[in-house]
């Protein structure tokens, strides 16, 4: 009998972002946004021990502190590989750690799991990313600090049972909330990060194919609610579950052959 595909969000948001993809006995952990002990925290809120099993790999998506901060110490505290596009310095990790290049457009493999990456825009090199059990074949995705929709995430996504998609700002909200003019531009500009309708218009292009569930994340907690998401997002998603993530709080998802999916919710976790 195949195992789920197990998926936890440690956190999603402008505090720290990382997420853990296990299957057949391999983990994966998808930006550095937590250290050790937070981490293991976060995990421990959803019922999974991160010691002494530890990880098998991190992958980061691009250089921004909210996702590539922790990740020497992490690398170090568990003694794994690090997968690095070359749009990411990282200067010390690459000169201590055991660092392994991958590019947008070609996969890798990892244990029991590969992974795909496409380019994404932003304003540091971005990649989003598909993770999928070699046995099963059940898939996640994760794009966050995304500038605009492509057609290559949408490729990219197409072939997931789910995934992880940022639903930023309202642009209302945006327009008229606290943020210093240079800082609207560039949550708002084609590098920046996508707005509700955005994200609608992501998850419409997306009806009809394999994916079933979208966990909407990176949701901005001034510019943005879950129910102006929801509202922008679920006419256009016919036939997708949407799930709105909340603000750093953990959550786990489970993939299941067959395309089941289950999603049980963690307790409030600890402070970081």
């Amino acid at each position: 009998m195949l195992r789920p595909v197990r998926v936890f969000v440690l956190g999603s948001g402008s505090e720290g972002n990382s997420t853990l993809i296990e299957a057949g006995g391999t983990r994966l952990l998808v930006d550095a946004g937590f250290g050790p002990r937070s981490s293991a925290r976060r995990l421990a809120a959803l019922g999974v021990e991160l010691l002494p099993r530890g990880l098998d790999g991190i992958v980061v998506t691009h250089q921004h502190g909210d996702h590539i901060g922790h990740l020497e110490s992490l690398a170090r505290a568990f003694r794994c590989p690090v997968f690095l596009h070359a749009g990411i310095e990282a200067k010390r990790v690459r000169s201590r750690c055991d660092v392994r290049a991958f590019e947008p457009g070609v996969g890798f493999s990892l244990g029991a799991l590969t992974v795909d990456a496409v380019t994404v825009p932003h304003d540091a090199p971005q990649v989003a990313l598909r993770i999928t059990a070699r046995v099963g074949g059940e898939s996640f995705g994760i794009a966050t600090d995304v500038g605009a929709p492509t057609r290559e995430l949408v490729r990219l996504f197409s072939g997931c049972d789910a995934a992880l998609l940022e639903a930023n700002h309202c642009p209302e909200l945006l327009e008229m909330g606290p943020y210093p003019p240079k800082l609207k531009r560039r949550v708002r500009g084609g590098l920046g990060h996508l707005a509700n309708h955005e994200t609608a218009e992501i998850a419409e292009r997306l009806v009809g194919t394999r994916m079933k569930r979208l966990l909407l994340g990176h949701m901005s907690r001034t510019n943005n609610s879950p129910e102006r998401a929801l509202a922008a997002i679920r006419p256009r998603a016919r036939g997708i579950e949407l799930t709105v993530l909340g603000h750093c709080i953990p959550a786990a998802l489970r993939v299941h052959a067959r395309g089941q999916l289950d999603l049980p919710f963690g307790p409030t976790p600890p402070a970081n």
